[in-house]
């Protein structure tokens, strides 16, 4: 099938190499680099001046260097289907001196075949497996090009920003998924000179381009019985919903309608299939309302399907609709809401905005507030930034600091000193310190005063019942997964000033666990993997084994979650004591020890609460 963009077809007198077309392009590409406001590049190939314009934006030199991946995402069912094409192409490519490339979806180097002499020059310029091709790592290339363009390209002589790859001829074309249609690989070809001046590049591209679709029919010949009844319930779906945006999916395969991807971008994925887990737990339909990428808020139902395969986990087809408000009840809704909005905190789900909401009223009111949330869950970032709201001072009492030598005496001085007090932890105060707040309260009118806990203990209740503030609940991160990937790129750029990629497997297992330390463990995961990362994204591989058993956590019944949640609040009302915890329980210190293991085998790391 010829491509709908003919522009990338060079002509015949832009291939002659050492000619003038040659030297003009290098030409060219100098000036641009030096004025790339001041050259015109209208008289290269769109395709070609589009990509120039995006490796100079990312900083790409004609030196840059080629990294290498530790290893590639090219998956197995691919291989298998590109092997038969791969064979036949690399022979023709021995006989006339060319190579074969073939590339995963995120532009690393996973097959590289063809003559022995051809391919041991291509290894004195780059690796020949595990090289990053990426647009946004060396510049105009071919096996780049095509996943920033998605469509079959053509970079020849000295088309091409890096240096080392100036001399090669390319032609590459993208492997679709044949579900989705996203890119699942690229395969390429390369030349030498002597070929290319005498070789028609139309007759190139179109043997690139049916040799990657015959890989793509391949890949839907190979599609298994559970891919087929996935398919089978999405179609049903569509045809009872019309114009609704459908989405089927199960652990490896994702299907959605056109209305569905253009509502919901890959880190809503995610965050999708992390909820139809939790469905199929609940073995029934659920719904909830999410905010997605795009700042809109969507309904989403989840229906788990009654497949099931031996030995793997459920699948779900699910409906995403825009909830119907009316204009004037939206416009009423907003002007009742106060500002929401406080340095640091990061994040657009509903249970998020419910917090902030609420720190917000407090905040307009003056009124004292107390926050409850789970450790790690950003309890005291919040009091911090409300604190800031209220007074130019803030003073902080942190009870998790032993020993805790504050007094009610020190608190009533800040307060009359004007400055916004915070008393962070406040359920792991003395029990005398509880006493002696509880009457500075009832004489207090409306103190500045923040108040954080845990959660709400009989001795913390009179405490707050003199307080007679605004209750904001931190929601644990489990439940905004929507937030993850944001909160994480905020955490990465705070961490190395600049902004870092996530790769989507590594978004994906991010959205996907269970974060018992909730917005501190994920910050302590994605700086630690920044620190270790050599290139601009962040990769599985550059996580540490603890931190990927972590992430791979086992999905838990309803009674499992219940029961986890009760050990994850026992230990931190004992403060990590296991006997004492089992007491609390009411179940023996061996049976604890034994059910704690358990956990820790399927990935839930409970030493953190």
């Amino acid at each position: 099938m010829a491509s709908k963009d003919v522009s990338w077809l060079p002509t015949a007198s832009s291939l002659r190499v050492g000619g003038t077309p040659n030297a003009e392009i290098q030409s060219l590409r100098e000036r641009f680099l030096t004025e790339p406001g001041a050259t015109d590049l209208s008289s290269l190939r769109p395709v070609i001046a589009r990509s120039w314009q995006r490796s100079l934006a990312c900083n790409v030199t004609v030196t840059s260097p080629f990294l290498q991946a530790a290893v590639h995402q090219a998956d197995e069912q691919l291989l298998a289907a590109a092997e038969p094409i791969l064979t036949e192409l690399e022979r023709l490519c021995s006989d006339s001196g060319g190579l074969v490339v073939l590339t995963d979806a995120e532009g690393t180097l996973a097959v590289f075949r063809g003559d022995a002499t051809e391919r041991r020059k291509a290894e004195l310029l780059f690796p020949s497996l595990g090289a990053q091709m990426a647009e946004d790592l060396i510049g105009t290339n071919s096996d780049g090009t095509v996943l920033e363009e998605g469509e079959a390209v053509q970079v020849w002589g000295a088309e091409h920003f890096s240096e080392a790859l100036q001399n090669s001829y390319c032609t590459s074309a993208p492997i679709r998924d044949p579900i989705r249609r996203s890119v699942r690989g690229v395969l390429g070809l390369m030349l030498p000179e002597k070929l290319a001046r005498n070789t028609d590049p139309g007759s190139v591209l179109l043997t690139v381009h049916g040799a990657a679709a015959d890989i793509t029919r391949r890949l839907a010949e190979r599609l298994a019985a559970r891919e087929q009844a996935l398919m089978s319930e999405y179609l049903k779906e569509i045809r009872k919903r019309g114009a609704d945006a459908v989405v089927a999916m199960d652990e490896r395969t994702t299907i959605a309608s056109r209305s569905a991807l253009r509502m919901l971008d890959p880190s809503d994925f995610a965050v999708l299939a992390a909820l139809a887990r939790e469905a199929e737990q609940r073995d029934g339909l659920s719904q909830h309302r999410l905010n997605v990428s795009t700042g809109r808020e969507v309904q989403l139902h989840i229906r788990p399907m009654e497949f099931r395969e031996s030995g793997s986990g459920g699948a779900s087809v699910m409906r995403v609709q825009v909830p119907s408000v009316s204009l004037g009840v939206r416009a009423a809704t907003t002007a009742r809401e106060p500002q929401a909005h406080f340095d640091g905190m990061v994040g657009t789900s509903r249970a998020f905005k419910r917090a902030l909401g609420a720190a917000a009223a407090a905040v307009s009111r003056r009124m004292p507030a107390h926050i409850i949330g789970e450790q790690g869950s950003g309890k005291r970032t919040l009091a911090e930034a409300m604190a800031g709201r209220l007074s130019r001072e803030t003073r902080i009492f942190d009870f998790t600091q032993k020993p805790a030598r504050a007094t009610v005496d020190d608190v009533d001085a800040a307060l009359e000193q004007g400055a916004a007090v915070i008393l962070h932890r406040a359920d792991k105060c003395p029990p005398h310190f509880l006493d002696d707040l509880e009457g500075l309260l009832h004489v207090l009118e409306q103190p500045q005063l923040i108040l954080t806990a845990g959660a709400v203990s009989d001795d913390l209740l009179p405490v707050l019942s003199a307080l007679r503030g605004i209750e904001v609940g931190m929601p644990p991160l489990r439940d905004r997964r929507e937030d993850i990937v944001g909160l994480a790129s905020h955490l990465l750029r705070r961490a190395v000033g600049r902004e870092v990629r996530m790769s989507p497997k590594l978004r994906d297992a991010l959205v996907a666990a269970d974060w018992p330390g909730n917005v501190r463990q994920l910050r302590d995961l994605v700086e630690s993997a920044a620190s270790r990362s050599l290139s601009g994204e962040l990769h599985l591989s550059d996580l540490n084994a603890v931190q990927l058993r972590g992430l791979g956590t086992m999905p838990l019944t309803r009674l499992e979650e219940a029961e986890l949640q009760q050990i994850r609040a026992a230990l931190a009302e004992a403060s990590g004591n296991r006997v004492r915890a089992a007491s609390l329980l009411g179940i023996g210190r061996s049976t604890l020890y034994r059910k704690i293991e358990l956990y820790e085998a399927k990935g839930f790391d409970l030493a953190l609460c």
